[in-house]
């Protein structure tokens, strides 16, 4: 299976024509330039960084997954807190090297996982990281839950204390 990337409304390439992806500093602090080079190609193309992650998450390869796994995405909206489960139908074995779901809806549920890695849900009840360098797994789904709603209140937390600290810092200017 080689997939097709839309480089942008004139062109289109499959992923077998990419011979390189190089990155590189621009002239602004923290911006960054991607460049492809096509097979046949003597000059590279500018990327933007959403499509250079379009091309790194595009399957190469489809494994059928086991009947029961299910993704999981906790929610936390207004006073309203959750997890959607949503059937994992295969793993795609991607451009990037990386293994990620797919639901009905598509790889990566249909969207990007927030960080770039999700949870699973196998048969036996155990909840397992996808995507992740350091590999998290829970006993359960209520455990996952808990560490998911706590890690949300520490990055809020963290949010607030660099608003506080800029205002601070704007303060004495």
């Amino acid at each position: 299976m080689t997939g097709m990337f839309d480089m942008n409304w004139r062109m289109s390439y499959p992923l077998s024509r990419i011979t390189r992806i190089t990155r590189k500093d621009k002239a602004q602090i923290g911006d960054m330039a991607y460049y492809v080079r096509l097979e046949g190609e003597e000059t590279s193309e500018e990327i933007s960084e959403y499509e250079h992650s379009n091309i790194m998450a595009r399957p190469l390869q489809l494994l059928p997954a086991e009947p029961g796994i299910k993704a999981l995405r906790a929610y936390a909206d207004g006073g309203d807190e959750g997890i959607d489960k949503t059937p994992v139908i295969a793993w795609a074995l991607c451009f990037d090297g990386s293994i990620r779901i797919v639901t009905p809806a598509g790889v990566d549920d249909g969207r990007m996982w927030r960080d770039g890695t999700g949870y699973v849900e196998m048969p036996d009840g155990t909840v397992h990281a996808v995507g992740e360098l350091d590999y998290f797994s829970f006993p359960t789904v209520a455990a996952y839950f808990r560490h998911e709603m706590a890690q949300r209140k520490q990055l809020a937390a963290h949010e607030q204390s660099k608003a506080e600290y800029q205002q601070s810092k704007e303060a004495l200017a």
